[in-house]
C-alpha cells in the first residue's frame, strides 16, 4: 500500500503569477503601504514562510504570530478575488494520472503542499481536482515543510486505518524542498521538471525518481510504484 503525497503549484497546476500578486495585495492592505514581493523566491515554500519573508524584506524586524495569521487571512481573501479560471492552468497529464491512480487498490492519494488548506482546495477546485484529495498536510499545519510529512502520515492513518512507513510514503513535487522534506521519515521522492527548476538542478538533490513531467501514467507506475516497492 502506497501513500502518494502530491504538491500542487508547479506539480499539478500553475496560477501564472496570481499568487505573487495576491501576496502583494494582502500585505499592502496589512501594512497600509505598497509592498513588493519581487525578487523573493516562492517555489517550495509554505504560505506562512513566504508572507513572513516578504514582510521582513519590507522592513519589519519581527512578524509575531497574530500579525502572520492576519496576513494569511488577507492572502486567502485576495486569492479568492484574483484566481479567475483563465489564470489557472492544469499541467499536462495530471488529470489522467490521478484518475488512473484513484482506481488502484494499492494507492491512497493525499496532499503535501505549502499552501494553507483553504488555498489548496481553492486552487484544486478551479481545475476540478479537489475530489481526488480527502486529506493532506498544509502550510497552515506548519511553516516548515520538513514538518509536514509526519502530519500527512498521521492523517493517512486516521483516514485509511493503515500505517505507512518509509518508501511506502511517496512525495511528488517540483522543487528541492519536495525532494528533501521527506527524508526524516524515509519517504520515496519523485521530482518533476514542470516548475521553475531544471532537471540538472533537481538532480543535485538526489530524488529517487526524476521525471520530465506527469504525462504518462504507465511511466509513472513503472518508475515510481515498482521502484518504491
Amino acid at each position: 500500500m502506497k501513500l502518494l503525497l502530491f504538491d500542487i503549484d508547479g506539480t499539478m497546476l500553475t496560477t501564472q503569477g496570481v499568487g505573487r500578486q495576491a501576496v502583494e495585495r494582502a500585505l499592502s492592505t496589512l501594512t497600509g503601504e505598497p509592498v513588493s514581493a519581487q525578487g523573493i523566491p516562492f517555489s517550495g515554500k509554505t504560505d506562512p514562510q513566504i508572507l513572513r519573508e516578504v514582510l521582513l524584506a519590507h522592513g519589519l524586524t519581527d512578524v509575531p504570530a497574530p500579525l502572520l495569521q492576519e496576513a494569511v487571512a488577507l492572502y486567502v481573501e485576495a486569492m479568492h478575488e484574483l484566481l479567475v479560471p483563465e489564470r489557472v492552468r492544469l499541467l499536462d497529464g495530471v488529470r489522467p494520472l490521478l484518475e488512473h491512480l484513484q482506481t488502484r487498490p494499492d494507492v491512497h492519494l493525499a496532499l503535501l503542499t505549502g499552501n494553507v488548506e483553504p488555498m489548496a482546495y481553492l486552487k484544486l477546485r478551479a481545475v476540478g481536482l479537489d475530489h481526488h484529495f480527502a486529506f493532506g498536510a498544509f502550510g497552515s499545519d506548519h511553516a516548515d515543510r520538513a514538518e509536514l510529512p509526519p502530519i500527512a502520515i498521521r492523517r493517512a492513518r486516521a483516514h485509511t486505518g493503515h500505517t505507512f512507513h518509509g518508501p511506502d510514503v511517496v512525495i511528488i513535487g517540483d522543487t528541492e524542498h519536495d525532494i528533501c522534506c521527506g527524508r526524516g521519515v524515509g519517504a520515496f521522492s519523485v521530482a518533476v521538471c514542470t516548475g521553475h527548476f531544471s532537471r540538472d538542478h533537481l538532480a543535485t538533490f538526489g530524488p529517487d525518481v526524476l521525471l520530465d513531467d506527469l504525462r504518462d501514467p504507465a511511466l509513472f507506475v513503472r518508475h515510481v510504484m515498482h521502484r518504491a516497492a
